[in-house]
């Protein structure tokens, strides 16, 4: 039923969500909820088989109101750091330019580990929800109606509506648009200091409570503080990707890639340059990509995408997982809200309003970017972060 009480468009349709992440799983319960008949399907074998990644801000307007309307807010404020708000920038030679504090922000943002943001919301799922281990191929339409999930394992899967929320490389966009992501421009290698606050203390009253950038000469580092202690890393480079491929990091060996970070850094002071020489022996190498701001798609009565299989963009504006989020309860929404009489218009609606949205948040990460990683950095840092103080960013 809808909220007015109407049969609603999703009533015994038999629902597949490609991806675990928290744009799938925040869907998955909104449906539930709403009396959808759910089934996720996840690459991983188990929620904790990998490093879910660092830490996130979930915004008041959007992540956190996803996890309002999903019943879960209660539960997300327990598990959160209001402290891990608090953001620096510095320069390569280590003089602070924006010391932001919690108590500064007009709006609270939060930070939880990802890991746990998705246990929280897998936690919420009617047992059985999530289906681990399938690894998607494509999917296909049937010749009699309805969709066909073909996974790696050589197993099918039959759906009525299948919604994509399987990251950048998703298998279910070529379902609705050939854009494919492209190169930003930047790459990051992810580091970890486990014990900054006994081994680096330095490093750790650097870092503080919560994040610091470090920026200059087209390079950034970037820092976060995680729920455990330990400090995650992001050495950025601006660099294409026939040099990254060029450069040959041999991942097996950290200490070479820690000597060539290293030189790639030269000019920087020794103590922001202590973080990439306190790193753990394990890095990870992740190119940054990007949709176009204006997409190409193809609406599909019973297909559709949300989160980075939608629109992956740089991190730089802090946003991504808010406004995936955001996607699920938009698209929730429309299916179960009452306004649309079937799922192809509902689907259209959503969409409509998901591009336009994306296409000016897509625009402004870039625009940050060429701020943050340039060869003048930090100068502009300041006004990005004003105008954030001022509720704008």
């Amino acid at each position: 039923m809808t909220e007015d009480g109407a049969t609603s468009p999703i009533a015994g349709k038999k629902i597949a969500i490609v991806g675990a992440g928290p744009s799938g799983l925040t869907l998955a319960r909104l449906l539930q909820m709403r009396g959808g008949s759910v089934t996720v399907y996840d690459l991983d074998p188990s929620l904790a088989a990998r490093n879910q990644g660092g830490s996130l801000d979930l915004h008041e307007a959007s992540g956190q109101l996803a996890l309002k309307k999903a019943g879960l807010l209660d539960l997300f404020h327990a598990a959160a750091r209001p402290e891990g708000q608090a953001t620096r920038v510095l320069d390569h030679h280590g003089k602070i330019y924006v010391d932001l504090r919690p108590s500064d922000e007009t709006s609270t943002r939060p930070e939880i580990d990802r890991g746990t943001l998705q246990s929280i919301l897998f936690d919420s799922l009617e047992p059985g929800t999530v289906k681990w281990g399938r690894r998607l191929l494509s999917v296909e339409r049937n010749e009699g109606g309805g969709l066909r999930l073909r996974f790696a394992d050589d197993t099918t899967e039959q759906a009525d509506l299948v919604f994509g929320s399987d990251g950048a490389w998703s298998r279910v966009r070529p379902m609705v648009s050939p854009d494919k992501p492209r190169y930003s421009d930047i790459t990051f290698i992810e580091g970890r200091i486990s014990a900054a606050d006994t081994d680096w203390p330095d490093i750790s009253r650097l870092v503080g409570e919560g994040a610091i950038m470090v920026t200059g000469n087209n390079r950034a580092i970037l820092a976060q503080r995680n729920s455990d202690g330990h400090i995650r890393l992001y050495a950025c480079l601006r660099e294409t990707e026939e040099w990254i491929a060029r450069q040959a990091f041999d991942f097996t060996d950290p200490a070479s890639v820690r000597t060539k970070l290293l030189a790639h850094y030269a000019g920087w002071s020794p103590e922001m340059l202590q973080m990439l020489t306190a790193s753990d022996d394990q890095f990870i190498l992740r190119p940054i990509y990007t949709h176009e701001p204006t997409q190409h798609w193809t609406p599909q009565p019973d297909v559709t995408l949300t989160g980075d299989a939608a629109h992956v963009m740089p991190p730089f504006t802090g946003k991504g997982v808010n406004l995936a989020m955001q996607d699920a309860l938009e698209l929730a929404d429309a299916l179960t809200g009452g306004e649309h009489a079937d799922v192809a218009s509902a689907l259209r609606a959503y969409e409509s309003g998901m591009l336009a949205r994306m296409e000016k948040e897509i625009r402004l990460v870039l625009h940050d970017q060429d701020i943050f990683v340039s060869p003048i950095a930090p100068q502009g840092v300041i006004e990005l972060f004003e105008a954030r103080l001022r509720g704008e960013g």
